[in-house]
Parts: structure tokens; C-alpha cells; sequence
């Protein structure tokens, strides 16, 4: 937009409540924002008043505008929250996904609804419940079972119905909805329950459990009232866990924040029956507008599915206490104001912890980082390199005893790896076991795709393997014209590195070796996972099919450990250590699958 344009567009701004959005001069939103009054709003970001540096960057960036006029600043507030999470724009603060953040999650719209453990709160036909500290959702999601008998399977109930209950109903650890053992009003009042529960509301329940206890007693069914006992005990530890903090029976939720450097800190506590049982700290980068954050941050948080409090204790800022209280009477929950509280103080230290944690951490990986740099430096010397290997490649090719062949290509950039680079191969033209012919097309085939989009080269490829693959590595870029790519190998019998047409490894330092071999092992592991992951979608179709007790976990550790069948073998029958995680019952039924005896 030229800039006479924009002027005139500024000059008749309404002087009414609205939603403004700032864009570039490619038509991208950088902005979005709310007002009382948008011409008085706007017009703050283009007068020539000094502002901050990141406020001043973004003012050079907007070449144009749009506004929505609204009836009131509450709907102002409720379309910008909404544009907000649908445009993500650079300089608003985004409340990131909850995945690492362990919820347990109730469906809502099933016929039978399940309780789960996740990390993800993005359906809506769920309702969340956390987050929790540490890994006290799958304890409690245990008790949940145990004492509630609810769903934990994904069986589609618009499917055939079953003819009999699963696994779960035979542990006792599911009612069985599914064949009608129970009914749909009993199932439902067995979800309302859990509700409660979730909800801090312990003290029933374990009134219930004691009466059932004591009737077990009474009728001499003493290992069923032991199975109660524990149940009470488990429910015990996780009230004592569970900081009291307020006197009455309340579910409050307790928001405050500090800032520093820049950056805002968010704590939510969740107080369910006066009891702490959960917090969340969000962590905001180089905010450039903090005016009314509070209020963007309010609208994120409490837009998403979760399990809501009663009431609301927030700080007295310089948010719109009249708007806020409007949002959240919407969803029936009341709103406190407080310039102190004791509560405020305990989410204060819950931030300087994580302010403190955060700190640690950044020196630790500035010390790390240095590490990094001096082993860097030291492979550019060792092998005469033009420049740091900033970037490399790590090629291995794993099978079983010739099944699955695969190979996979990590990439770490100064040090560190860049997974979102990994790329992993079946190998289609080698039948047989050939680890160079399998090297050789790998090679092929991912630097002939990087010659032809035009990417950038590694400035150093490493090879899983001794000499033999090496060269075979070398041989593949040959046969694409590639020449001016430095390649090494790492065999893992002796932690040799060799470079190709040199039948003797080189002098390498210890300190740049140990990178070398953590790439290495990190391109084997990405090898291994595909490999299984190829085996399990065969359906049980290797050679570990329907051998009791031998499971995923279990049949990866084999890959990862032994190279074949005759390996694995005479690992079981010599009592090699490395068949250690293999139980006595294992390692029988393996040999009887095997071997036949």
C-alpha cells in the first residue's frame, strides 16, 4: 500500500471498539490486536513517540491494515482470541500446545466414554482433566481403573458389537460396557464419578471404599478387602501429595506472572477440593506489548477443553476487569481480583524455580555447546577439512539376518541433532546381504535427490562401518560426479576411523572421536526403530511371530543387539551377558521356535 493510502486509511479510523490486524508488505499478518478505540489504538503504533525496539521493528514492518468494528470490548476480546489462534501471528503471544504435558482425557460424546493418559488437548470431544506433576496422571489413571472399572480400550463401538469382554474385564479393571454387563445409566453414573474424583473429591469415595472394606471383612473375603485396603492407601498418597492450601472445598484456579529480561512467566495453580494438585508455567519470549497480556494469556488458556474451575483468583493489573469478568461468566465461572494473596505467592516461587531451572539449564548447554565446538574443531584438523564440519551426515544400514534391510540418514548440525532432516530408506535393489551394495545405493539415492532440488551438501558424511563400507560410500558419490565431499567410516569392533582407499584407521583424539561415536549410534538406533517398525506392520510376520511372552519392546532390544539369528542363538546358549534382558522363559521359547527343541 502506498503511503498516501495508508495515511488516509489512518486519518478515518472509527473512534469505536474493534479488532485491528497489521500486515506486511507481502499481505502476512504480524499483528493482531484489540481496542476501546481503534483510531486512538492504531494511531499510537505510527506516531513518532520513542518506543522499544521490538515495538519500533514491528511499526517499520506494517505496510497495511484491516480492522473489524465490534459492538463492545467483549467481543472485541472474543474475536481477537479467536483470529489469534487461527492466524498464529509472529508478534502475539501463542500458547503453545500441552504436549509435553501429561492430562488424562475423557471422551464425551461416545456412547461408553474412555479415560486416558495424554499429551495432546486438541479434541474436542474430550475433556481434560490436568496438567499433572510428573508421573502421577498414569498413577492415577491405574486407581481410576482399578476402583472406577471404566473404559481404557478404543474399541469403535459403531462397529460389530463384541461377542465378549477383553483383556481389561478378565483383570478386573474394566466393566465391560461393551457386551452389556453393565448398564448405560450405571456406566454413566461410573463416569460422573471419575469426574468427581479428577475434580479433588476424595472424601466420599474413600468413605465408600471403607465401608467396602469392612463388608469384605465381615464376610471373611480377606484378600478382597486387602485389594480395598490398597486402594484407600493409593488414594492416601496422592491427597498427601496434594498441598492443602485453602480451607473450604473450592476449586480455584490461581493465575499470576513475573516479568524479566523480556520474557513474562505464567503460573496457573489448579486447586481442586483445596487441594494443590496441579500447576503450569508457560514461559513467553521478547514480548514487544505487554499491555493487557494478562488478558490474551486468560483467553488462550481458558478457550481450550479443560476442565474448569468454580472461581478465579487473578492479580489487580491493567486488565479490563469488566471484560474478563464478562468472558468468564460466560463459561459460569466467578472472578476474584487481588492485589495480595498468599496463593499469588506460592505461584511466584513456582515461577523463580523455573526462572532459576531455565537459567541452569541455558549455562549447561553454553558448556555443552563450547564442548561441542572444540570437537568440532579438532575433526577439522585431524582431517585437513576446508572448514568446521558444521553439518553432517551419519549413514548405517541395518537387517536381520537379511530381512528388512533398511538405512537410515541422521543430520546434526553443529553438534546437535536436526531430526526434522532425518530421512530413512528400504532397500530395493540389494536381496541379499550386502551391506556396501546396500551403502552404495543409499548413497545414491540421497545425494543424487540433493544434486537434483539444489540442497545443501554435508560438509562431512560419516559411514556406520569399516573400510569395506567406506569405500563403497565413496564409490556411490563417484558415480554421481560428486568428488569434494570428505567421508569417514566408524567400525564398532574397535571404534576405528577410516577414511576411503586407506587401509590402516587414523589417529583420531578421544574428545572427537566420542562425537563421532554418538552420531554413529544415533544413526543405528534411527536404523533399528524403522526396521522394527517394518516388522510389526508385516503383522507378525518375523521370525519372533507368536513366540509367548516376546513383545515389541522385547523384539526391539534384539534388533538393536544381535546383527543375526545364529548371533542371538549362541548368545542364549553361551549365557552371553548381552542376552541378559532376556528372561529364562524367553530365551526357552525363542530356542523352541528357532531351533525346534
Amino acid at each position: 500500500m502506498k503511503e498516501k493510502d495508508l495515511k488516509h486509511k489512518l486519518e478515518i479510523l472509527p473512534e469505536k471498539p474493534g479488532v485491528y490486524i497489521f500486515k506486511d508488505s507481502n499481505g502476512k499478518i504480524l499483528y493482531i490486536g484489540k481496542a476501546k478505540s481503534l483510531k486512538k489504538r492504531v494511531l499510537s503504533y505510527f506516531n513518532k513517540t520513542k518506543k522499544d525496539i521490538k515495538t519500533d521493528k514491528l511499526a517499520e514492518k506494517i505496510k497495511d491494515f484491516d480492522y473489524i468494528v465490534t459492538n463492545n470490548e467483549i467481543e472485541a476480546f472474543l474475536l481477537e482470541g479467536t483470529l489469534v489462534k487461527q492466524h498464529k501471528p509472529y508478534y502475539n503471544i501463542l500458547l503453545k500446545d500441552d504436549k509435553t504435558f501429561p492430562f488424562i482425557k475423557i471422551t464425551i460424546k461416545e456412547k461408553y466414554p474412555g479415560v486416558y493418559f495424554t499429551r495432546n488437548t486438541k479434541d474436542k470431544n474430550a475433556i481434560y482433566y490436568g496438567p499433572y506433576f510428573a508421573d502421577d496422571a498414569r498413577k492415577v489413571l491405574e486407581l481410576i481403573y482399578k476402583i472406577f472399572k471404566v473404559r481404557q480400550c478404543n474399541y469403535n463401538f459403531d462397529k460389530k458389537k463384541l461377542k465378549r469382554p477383553c483383556v481389561f474385564y478378565d483383570a478386573q479393571l474394566c466393566s465391560a460396557p461393551c457386551v452389556g454387563f453393565i448398564s448405560d445409566l450405571e456406566y454413566q453414573n461410573l463416569i460422573k464419578e471419575v469426574k468427581k474424583f479428577l475434580g479433588g473429591f476424595y472424601k466420599n469415595i474413600l468413605k465408600d471404599l471403607n465401608k467396602k472394606m469392612q463388608q469384605f471383612s465381615e464376610d471373611r473375603k480377606y484378600e478382597k478387602a486387602a485389594e480395598v485396603r490398597d486402594e484407600i492407601k493409593a488414594i492416601e498418597n496422592i491427597m498427601q501429595k496434594q498441598k492443602v492450601v485453602l480451607s473450604e472445598d473450592k476449586n480455584v484456579d490461581v493465575i499470576n506472572y513475573i516479568s524479566k529480561d523480556r520474557n513474562f512467566y505464567f503460573c496457573v495453580l489448579n486447586i481442586r477440593s483445596g487441594r494443590l494438585i496441579s500447576k503450569k508455567i508457560d514461559v513467553f519470549e521478547d514480548i514487544f506489548n505487554s499491555e493487557e497480556l494478562l488478558a490474551s494469556y486468560l483467553m488462550q488458556y481458558y478457550s481450550r477443553n479443560i476442565s474448569y474451575p468454580d472461581e478465579i483468583i487473578l492479580p489487580v493489573d491493567d486488565i479490563n476487569q469488566e471484560v474478563i469478568n464478562e468472558f468468564f461468566k460466560r463459561k459460569g465461572i466467578k472472578v476474584i481480583f487481588k492485589k495480595r494473596d498468599n496463593l499469588f505467592d506460592i505461584a511466584k516461587e513456582n515461577i523463580r524455580e523455573k526462572i532459576k531451572q531455565d537459567e541452569a539449564k541455558k549455562a549447561k548447554d553454553e558448556i555443552q555447546a563450547d564442548v561441542i565446538q572444540k570437537q568440532l574443531i579438532e575433526l577439522k584438523n585431524i582431517l585437513s577439512l576446508v572448514k568446521i564440519p558444521q553439518i553432517i551426515d551419519a549413514i548405517d544400514v541395518s537387517h536381520f539376518s537379511g530381512d528388512n534391510i533398511v538405512a537410515s540418514c541422521v543430520v546434526f548440525k553443529d553438534g546437535m541433532p536436526e531430526k526434522k532432516l532425518y530421512r530413512r530408506y528400504k532397500i530395493k535393489k540389494v536381496e541379499k546381504i550386502d551391506d556396501y551394495a546396500a551403502i552404495r545405493e543409499v548413497v545414491m539415492r540421497r545425494y543424487s535427490r540433493i544434486l537434483r532440488e539444489n540442497e545443501t551438501f554435508p560438509d562431512l558424511i560419516l559411514i556406520d562401518g569399516g573400510l569395506g563400507q567406506v569405500n563403497a560410500a565413496k564409490e556411490g558419490l563417484s558415480m554421481l560426479g560428486i568428488e569434494n565431499i570428505n567421508i569417514i567410516g566408524l567400525a564398532k569392533k574397535n571404534e576405528d576411523v577410516f577414511l576411503p582407499g586407506q587401509s590402516s584407521p587414523i589417529n583420531i583424539k578421544q574428545d572427537a572421536k566420542l562425537l563421532l561415536q554418538k552420531i554413529r549410534d544415533e544413526a543405528h538406533r534411527f536404523a533399528v526403530s524403522y526396521q522394527t517398525l517394518l516388522a510389526n506392520k508385516k503383522l507378525k510376520k518375523t521370525i519372533f511371530d507368536d513366540i509367548p511372552y516376546i513383545g515389541e519392546k522385547t523384539r526391539y532390544n534384539i534388533y538393536s543387539v544381535f546383527k543375526d539369528r545364529d548371533d542371538l542363538i549362541s548368545a542364549i546358549e553361551k549365557n552371553d551377558k548381552r542376552a541378559d534382558f532376556l528372561t529364562e522363559k524367553q530365551k526357552k521359547e525363542i530356542l523352541k521356535k528357532i531351533k525346534g527343541h
